[in-house]
């Protein structure tokens, strides 16, 4: 059995409370040069080496670069988002982020995908902070479990007021609601199911990160229907990835675009309205 393949305990932990954590999953020197291929593409955004108070969002992050590119196929990723997601599971982008809006130090309360139609289909996010994450720093919070009902409905009125400014959860402010923080390391990674409540709160100095996204392999109408609602993007995969050599990155992407041609004809049948916030 492969050292990177999960266990029956840490599939059952992800089932359970909707998250995961890799410590050292990238040794030091290694994630050091993926840190330095980031730093090279955000520098390449904005025409100048960023200061810490620039706040950059680069979409297809990984899919820019070659060294960033074996990302998606490493044994290391590719081993644990098999076991979660089964056979056929598909790629749905990635992401590179450098700092953030300086008046705005919280991301509240919400789950990327959230309502009751949305917990049958399982996509899940990769996180890879380059700095040290504290829970009073910024380090990702999640809600255990409340990727699960009842407990998902009953935090729908979190997903209705993270946008606020200043919401109330329950009578409490964001940062003293029940949770648990993942604080992690460079070189850390980060597995949340895409419909797990989490949120942010002192977010300070240098911060960046790089995300992988992927999802099940889309089986129903309802499935084809969210990915059109919440990732349209995933069915319009980039061309160095339909390309690629490695049989891992085509098997994620064969098909998606004529995926898309369902998930555009079903997506009306299944949201009516903004379930988004529903």
């Amino acid at each position: 059995m492969s050292e990177n393949k999960l266990n029956p305990d840490q599939i059952a932990h992800f089932e359970t409370f909707g998250f995961l954590h890799f410590p050292n999953c990238f040794p030091s020197e290694e994630f050091k040069s993926i840190l330095k291929v980031a730093e090279e593409l955000w520098t390449r955004k904005v025409g100048h080496k960023p200061n810490i108070e620039e706040d950059i969002h680069l979409d297809s992050f990984l899919e820019s670069d070659p060294r960033l590119m074996r990302l998606i196929h490493d044994d290391r990723i590719y081993e644990p988002v098999h076991g979660l997601l089964g056979d056929g599971f598909i790629w749905s982008g990635s992401e590179g982020n450098h700092g953030f809006p300086k008046d705005n130090t919280s991301h509240h309360w919400h789950a990327d995908r959230a309502g009751e139609k949305e917990l049958g289909y399982i996509r899940i996010k990769i996180m890879l902070y380059t700095e040290p994450m504290r829970k009073e720093q910024g380090a990702l919070r999640v809600i255990p479990g409340s990727h699960r009902l009842p407990l998902h409905r009953d935090l729908m009125s979190f997903q209705r007021r993270h946008s606020e400014k200043n919401p109330s959860f329950y009578g409490m402010s964001g940062d003293q609601v029940p949770c648990y923080a993942i604080e992690s390391e460079p070189g850390d990674m980060l597995i949340f199911n895409h419909s797990l409540f989490h949120g942010v709160y002192g977010k300070q100095g240098l911060r960046r990160y790089i995300a992988l996204k992927f999802a099940a392999c889309p089986t129903c109408d309802a499935n084809f229907a969210s990915l059109q609602y919440w990732s349209p993007y995933a069915f319009e995969p980039n061309e160095v990835l339909i390309q690629s050599e490695q049989p891992r990155i085509r098997n994620m992407v064969e098909g998606l675009k004529e995926m898309g041609i369902r998930g555009r004809r079903v997506v009306g049948n299944h949201y009516q309205g903004d379930w988004r916030t529903s």
